[in-house]
């Protein structure tokens, strides 16, 4: 699985485009970009990172191993310049609208697994649900859903 993710990657890095979007590469987005919003308190805890793996692991339905391991990738990948683009990018263009809002309401999950939302979090989601092609009410109607869950 892993192998096909790195060889999208790199076709759509290549080609400076968002890469084919494959279920394996929109996961790999989506694991991204909830990894860039976790590290924007520049305290990407452990929890943090147990909730990236369980949420990936929920919605994709992957097993722990296969959910760990998109998140290594996704962490790995994350740190590439530019990353944030590439996967921003493949949400973007790739996604269903309501598929965007997954990631979103994921996004959001994530930010508060810490059991405090960090303010740069918080600013750093709503920008991405901009960069991804959603609007503020998306984002507040995200975080609202994922306050009521908790």
């Amino acid at each position: 699985m892993l192998e096909r993710i790195i060889e999208a990657l790199k076709k759509g890095v290549a080609k400076n485009a968002a890469p084919a979007a494959g279920a394996e590469v929109k996961r790999l987005a989506a694991a991204a970009l909830m990894i860039e919003a976790a590290r924007r308190d520049n305290d990407f805890a452990d929890d943090e990172r147990a909730a990236i793996t369980r949420i990936v692991g929920e919605h994709f339905k992957l097993s722990t191993d296969d959910a760990e391991a998109l998140v290594d990738l996704a962490e790995q990948r994350q740190k590439v310049p530019f990353g944030e683009t590439i996967f921003t990018r493949t949400v973007r263009d790739s996604f269903t609208p309501e598929e965007r809002k997954d990631v979103l309401r994921m996004m959001w999950e994530v930010a508060n697994a810490d059991g405090q939302l960090h303010r740069l979090e918080g600013v750093m989601i709503e920008r991405l649900a901009v960069e991804i092609g959603l609007n503020k009410a998306d984002s507040e109607s995200a975080r609202a859903e994922v306050t009521a869950k908790s």
